[in-house]
């Protein structure tokens, strides 16, 4: 196995019509990122490589949560990202299949408070092509930890949104330092 696509934080509280947090929902919506992300995952299972669902979410009493973060504090102090109510669970219209991994994660990167990191190593993957919300923070964090893991990275920018699209942009002009930065219809025709 050599390639894992792996899509982060698509959830309701960070980009769904009630999310507590949803600042990307205008920009995921007007790029169309759910359906881009369902033809992405339909087009890797074909192709046999894992398709791993990674969100953010937090105990009841936010125990776990970093203890001097700004951001994480102010989801704090609104409600947000509780993995016991509704604001952890996927977005409406993904299509997450059973056969899909899924992780919880306790910052912005992927690998954060989980084994994904152990997993990817251990089945060998060394291509990972990231996509979800938001650009500047899960997938810039993410970037930058697999590169420095010795992970050729591939964002995929249609499956990825920001606040706005000008910030969108600047992000994944900063991400061409640390991998490919490709439309996944590009990805899917390779």
């Amino acid at each position: 196995m050599s390639a894992a696509l792996i899509i982060i934080d698509l959830i309701e509280d960070l980009a769904g019509p009630k999310g507590r947090a949803n600042h990307c929902r205008e920009q995921l919506l007007a790029q169309n990122v759910i359906a881009h992300t369902n033809a992405a995952a339909a087009y890797a299972r074909i192709r046999k490589i894992p398709v791993i669902w990674v969100r953010v979410g937090f105990a009841d009493d936010y125990h776990d949560i970093p203890p001097h973060s700004p951001l994480f504090n102010h989801l704090k102090q609104i409600g947000a990202l509780r993995l016991s109510n509704g604001g952890c669970h996927w977005l409406s219209g993904l299509e997450v299949k059973p056969e899909d991994l899924q992780f919880e994660k306790k910052a912005t990167s992927a690998f954060a408070g989980n084994n994904l990191l152990a997993w990817l190593q251990q089945h060998r993957c060394h291509h990972l092509l990231l996509g979800g919300i938001s650009t500047t923070l899960a997938i810039e964090s993410t970037a930058r930890q697999a590169h420095d893991a010795g992970f050729q990275v591939t964002i995929l920018q249609d499956l990825c949104a920001a606040q706005t699209e000008d910030i969108h942009q600047q992000s994944l002009e900063t991400l061409l330092n640390l991998g490919r930065v490709i439309r996944s219809p590009a990805w899917m025709k390779g």
